[in-house]
């Protein structure tokens, strides 16, 4: 990873020598006016001034910047800590950009990087001993803007982007997209002051100018809402010149595509003609438009369009890639509509069912578009606790029919007789439960126990019964729970009752089979792999899942190199980690008998743990369902003289690792190399809520 970063470094320093001419080194007069660096803003542009009787402002500016700051960092230093994380430059993950520095100008070429959000977690060596409740939050009541709501426009002949204070964007990165269009619209470059996942801000990169706008996220949400915004500006502002790059031609002509979106790239180069007297080529145009569609939402229909050759070369790359598109044809119209579509891997189904724990996370994910599709998806843990994505399903409605689809396609997949040796955890909602037991009946199913603490919140809000509640989730033993379970019944007697009719035996931790491996408790998995891959949501279907699909290949590819750099050892980094903390946590036992194999442990509670080294079980139940070592174990492995590592499951081991991975993936093409044919084209399914977009409609365009 240090060699990655290294590379980095260096390709960016390369870059930049050959930006100024190749020179090695590049002289640069600080005290110059057109270059000042001041602590709070970094590198900012100054104006060409003929003298300098705005320096004293200045520096007095900056000077009060340092105190603020640093008056906040000593009464919240807990944002402090969380500011030095977010200036550290995150690493490459899956596709993911690097991250930019706070108080670096931004400049709007092809090659600027994206920041990555706060708020995607890491899917390598993820840790389900950190599986709690209170890691989730709830999304705010507002109701989510459509794509192309951020983009409001003034009327002809100006059209100005309109910002304005208290305006909602969906998240941070339709924030941070919606302020660069403003700024290459608008002829001016950006200042970041602050970019975190829950603050943003930027101002102009003219230091005589106060242009500035900062947004924060609300409490229980993604929704970025302006907090402060100065609109006017006091720099000098040039002339807008034409610059040759579809990223500047689709945000100045942003409008043109808003309000005709079947616009001609030859009306857009008539245009740019006539203004610029330049002729641009149609390459150029092509790329614009396309950019400019997917920044405003209107290219789903392509997408939809080309469907089947999405599946013909997904096929091609892999004859075991399953992709089932199903459609259905309108009473009075020949045309084909999208109904649903099915997508398994080859290579993902296979690394579950052979060297994966076998415990399958499925959930439903809301997309945000025109159509209000619904996303079905599963996802799994391999030995590294690393999340895998195994399927996914586009549906129209999340509804038992949908279900039923997505899960009897999964065992195909996965070729396994009515779900044997198959545990799926979902969240009960539109008849998921009864799918999996009615159509999978040797499956098992778990309940999240997200589901059922927010059912408890809602009936018992006063109960104050959440920690015992969790820690009964938790319990790795029937003697544990019922422990919890008193407490709680001390408590509130009717949020008991309640409890033991949920079926407990179906969320309870202790009761989870054996041979599963995993201590999962919540659908935190699919929660995670949303948050990761949060910016392929919106893209058209098409697009969204050629990028799921090149991001596989890519895990597949990084995974398959990590494992170099720790083949020599017998079990994964993170279940060293959790052994290493189990042992530390097992120095307080005591041992009290031993009969061969078999041992007795107590600890300062006079509790009594037997342990058998034979049958790799504990009391206590832990060893058995996660297949690592607990507390106790760690004591009396090494009470024997043994080695730890040698009674972990070998499905933590690195040799299975390698297995899993060593095959590798074959990556999905680049559309250059699609083999094109004279295919159906597949239309999106008709809009059910098409008065309600008609109705807002004016209140999109102003």
């Amino acid at each position: 990873m240090e060699e990655d970063k290294q590379s980095g470094v260096v390709d960016r320093k390369r870059q930049t020598r050959q930006k100024n001419g190749g020179s090695t080194k590049q002289t640069i007069n600080k005290t110059s006016p057109e270059y000042i660096r001041t602590r709070s803003c970094g590198s900012r542009l100054r104006g060409n001034s003929a003298n300098d009787t705005d320096r004293p402002e200045q520096l007095l500016k900056a000077k009060c910047r340092r105190i603020r700051r640093k008056i906040a960092r000593e009464l919240f230093p807990s944002n402090s800590h969380s500011n030095e994380q977010c200036n550290r430059h995150s690493r490459t993950r899956m596709g993911c950009k690097t991250q930019m520095p706070t108080g670096r100008c931004s400049d709007d070429d092809e090659e600027s990087q994206e920041e990555n959000n706060d708020e995607e977690y890491q899917i390598e060596g993820y840790s389900s001993e950190n599986d709690k409740g209170y890691m989730y939050r709830l999304t705010d009541d507002e109701t989510p803007c459509h794509v192309g709501e951020w983009f409001k426009f003034e009327d002809p002949p100006r059209h100005k982007m309109i910002l304005y204070h208290g305006q909602r964007f969906r998240d941070v990165s339709h924030f941070r997209k919606a302020i660069e269009v403003f700024a290459i619209r608008d002829g001016f470059k950006l200042c970041i002051m602050e970019n975190r996942g829950h603050a943003v801000s930027y101002e102009c990169s003219d230091l005589r100018c106060d242009w500035k706008i900062k947004a924060g996220r609300v409490v229980n949400g993604r929704t970025f809402i302006v907090k402060e915004f100065v609109a006017q500006h006091k720099c000098t502002r040039r002339h807008q010149q034409f610059q040759d790059r579809p990223k500047w031609i689709s945000a100045i002509y942003l409008h043109r595509w808003k309000l005709q979106p079947n616009l001609r790239t030859v009306d857009i180069r008539d245009e740019i003609e006539a203004t610029y007297g330049v002729v641009c080529h149609e390459a150029k145009l092509l790329c614009a438009a396309k950019r400019a569609k997917h920044i405003l939402g209107m290219d789903h229909e392509d997408g939809y369009a080309i469907l089947n050759q999405f599946k013909d070369e997904m096929e091609r790359i892999n004859s075991r890639n399953i992709v089932l598109l199903e459609t259905k044809r309108h009473e009075y119209g020949e045309v084909e509509r999208f109904k649903r579509m099915f997508v398994c891997w080859e290579r993902t189904s296979y690394a579950f069912k052979n060297h994966c724990r076998r415990l399958l996370a499925v959930d439903g994910w809301k997309i945000n578009n025109p159509y209000n599709s619904v996303m079905l998806v599963a996802a799994a843990l391999d030995g590294n606790n690393g999340i895998l994505p195994i399927a996914f399903c586009e549906v129209q409605v999340e509804d038992l029919d949908s279900w039923v689809f997505f899960i009897k396609n999964i065992n195909n997949a996965l070729r396994l007789e009515h779900g044997e040796g198959l545990c799926i955890m979902g969240d009960g909602d539109n008849g998921i439960d009864y799918a999996v037991e009615e159509f999978l009946p040797k499956a098992v199913y778990r309940q999240c126990c997200l589901k059922i603490f927010t059912q408890m919140v809602k009936r018992f809000p006063t109960a104050p019964v959440e920690h015992f509640f969790w820690s009964a989730c938790r319990s790795t033993s029937a003697t544990s729970f019922n422990k919890y379970m008193d407490l709680i019944h001390n408590e509130s007697e009717e949020c008991h009752d309640w409890l033991l009719q949920t079926d407990w035996s179906s969320w309870a931790l202790f009761t989870i089979p054996k041979w599963v491996k995993c201590i999962c408790v919540t659908l935190s998995i699919t929660d995670k792999l949303r948050n990761y891959l949060h910016q392929y949501l919106e893209m058209s279907i098409a697009s969204r899942y050629v990028a799921i699909a090149r991001l596989t290949a890519e895990l597949f590819e990084r995974r398959r190199m990590e494992v170099w750099n720790w083949y020599r050892e017998k079990v994964t980094p993170t279940v060293r980690e959790v052994i290493k903390d189990r042992t530390i946590d097992g120095q307080r036992f005591v041992l009290v008998e031993e009969n061969g194999p078999r041992l007795k442990l107590t600890d300062t509670r006079s509790l009594l743990f037997d342990l058998n080294m034979e049958a790799q079980s504990c009391s206590c139940g832990l060893w058995q369902i996660s297949g690592i070592p607990c507390a106790h174990a760690c004591k009396g492995i090494q009470l024997i003289m043994g080695n730890v590592e040698e009674y972990v499951d070998n499905m933590m081991s690195v040799q299975n690792f390698c297995s899993m991975y060593a095959p590798g993936m074959m990556p999905f093409p680049e559309k250059h190399a699609w083999k094109w044919g004279t295919l159906m084209r597949v239309h999106p399914a008709e809009l059910v809520n098409a008065l309600k977009i008609t109705l807002t409609l004016p209140q999109i365009i102003q």
